[in-house]
């Protein structure tokens, strides 16, 4: 998860999920096949960026280009089973929901009526605004009967649709759930771990302001962020988001190539580190919990395997060559935010480069609301499905504004915890990422299609596997990592 289209998505989804009508139409929501490619290519290109050429340092050059082409295979395949599955899950639900009528005639209206609703996902490239405040408090939609005759399902309710037993479904639902919230904090996290690193860099203030002060200078700034009942103030942030991560890529390679010699030489693989390299991968490419937001606003929902081959060719290549590039530069000296490599130059240089990681810096810090919406809505609905409805409703805002400040507290925990933004994008990339893009759609696949071939499933069973191997193991060395009291960033 990289920039705000993402995070747009993240929030329709946390939305949809929870079985909150999209206040748009249907036709307002409708974007084209080149726009669908574009907000898919966002959400894989951005911040997240800036950490693989070290994860090519970790990984090792050639293997790392290798795996990078690979890993993004990988996760356009999964992107496009979910996909599949949830068509699959859509038509059984709406199946059920059929034989449930008794041979009656289910018309759109009266299924419309009796409960079911389309998760239309809102315009992700116009307006941006979606504010769950507007919505009514009350009524607790099922998340399986949020249905239309043209089903649109988010990843929670696929996950949980795919099983029949009673005792799975809500499991799955809440692995999805936790997985979304996990998301949403680890990547605010990250972000505030890059802004605490890279204030005091650009600032300059002497010793006395360093990671800590940063962090306490931006925390008011997000709270206020965190707190905001509509986005429509934040509508800036997209074309911001554009020109800062697109200017960071850009300065890295041009500073890379007048400052270094580029070295082909370096170490094919790093055996001692290569599983580090995953991590940082997947938290680019295992974008799963927004795919289906977006592909749900496309006017030709027909061609979603088209835009997802088309978008991922891209964003594969693109990262690809930038850190394969970018390490071959910088060698052993690239930073686990390559950003940090930009310190040199002539005065009018440093100055530019200054201005790009301030650039940055705010793009981040006006994206993190974005980003929080997802994990903040299933927090906050799952604490007034608590209430009864007379008693909730005139504490509704005091409960909200509770839930995001601790929330808000849970990152700054974990930015302490994990100070290092290389060691956070490990940890969503594989643990949280890892799981809900490869271990968990060949899975729900194998479910859904019984009747595969034989090298089919065991393709897919290797899939989950390599998801569970990633997972175990990134675990592990990061832990490790944080351990050792002489590990830096």
């Amino acid at each position: 998860l990289s920039c705000d289209s993402a995070a747009v998505a993240l929030a329709s989804s946390a939305r949809t999920m929870s079985g909150v009508t999209s206040s748009h139409s249907h036709e307002d929501a409708q974007i084209s096949d080149n726009e669908v490619v574009l907000a898919l290519v966002k959400c894989a290109i951005g911040a997240g960026s800036l950490s693989l050429p070290y994860a090519f340092k970790q990984g090792g050059l050639w293997f790392s280009l290798i795996g990078t082409v690979l890993v993004g295979l990988l996760s356009a395949y999964t992107i496009i089973c979910l996909k599949q599955c949830e068509e699959v899950v859509g038509q059984k639900l709406l199946a059920e929901k059929r034989t449930a009528a008794k041979g009656r005639s289910v018309s759109a209206a009266s299924l419309e009526s009796d409960g079911f609703t389309k998760a239309l996902s809102p315009p992700l490239l116009g307006d941006e605004s979606y504010n769950a405040d507007d919505i009514v408090e009350a009524g607790r939609l099922n998340s399986a009967a949020a249905l239309s005759p043209r089903t649109k399902l988010m990843y929670p309710e696929v996950a949980a649709g795919t099983f029949d037993h009673p005792t799975v479904k809500p499991i799955m639902t809440g692995v999805v759930n936790v997985g979304i919230c996990l998301t949403s904090l680890g990547v605010c996290a990250a972000y505030l771990d890059f802004l605490a690193h890279t204030i005091p860099q650009v600032l300059d203030l002497g010793r006395g302001f360093g990671e800590l002060q940063a962090t306490l200078a931006v925390l008011p700034v997000m709270l206020v962020l965190v707190l905001l009942r509509t986005f429509k103030v934040l509508s800036f942030t997209a074309v911001l988001g554009d020109v800062a991560v697109t200017s960071a890529l850009l300065a890295v390679i041009v500073y890379g190539f007048a400052t270094q010699e580029i070295n082909l030489g370096l170490p094919f693989i790093n055996t001692k580190e290569v599983v580090k390299f995953v991590g940082a991968v997947s938290f680019l490419f295992a974008i799963h919990i927004v795919v289906l937001p977006i592909l749900h606003a496309s006017r030709n929902p027909e061609s979603f395997g088209k835009n997802i081959r088309s978008s991922f060719t891209f964003i594969t290549g693109l990262n690809a060559i930038f850190g394969f590039l970018a390490y071959a530069l910088f060698a052993d000296d690239v930073q686990p935010a390559v950003t940090d490599n930009l310190d040199g130059g002539t005065s009018a240089t440093k100055a530019t480069l200054d201005a790009v990681k301030i650039l940055l810096c705010v793009d981040l810090l006006f994206t993190v609301p974005f980003v929080f919406v997802a994990g903040r809505e299933i927090v906050e609905r799952a604490v007034l499905n608590q209430f009864k409805d007379g008693e909730r409703t005139p504490s509704v805002m005091h409960i909200r504004n509770f839930v995001r400040v601790g929330l808000l507290g849970c990152v700054v925990a974990i930015c302490f915890g994990v100070p290092c933004f290389g060691d956070m994008v490990n940890l969503v990339g594989g643990v949280v990422n890892a799981t809900m893009g490869f271990i968990l759609p060949p899975i729900l696949k194998l479910k859904l299609f019984p009747g595969m071939s034989l090298a089919a499933k065991c393709a897919h069973v290797a899939i989950s596997a390599f998801g569970v191997a990633a997972l175990v193991l990134t675990l592990i060395f990061t832990v490790e990592d944080l351990a050792d009291p002489d590990h830096s960033c």
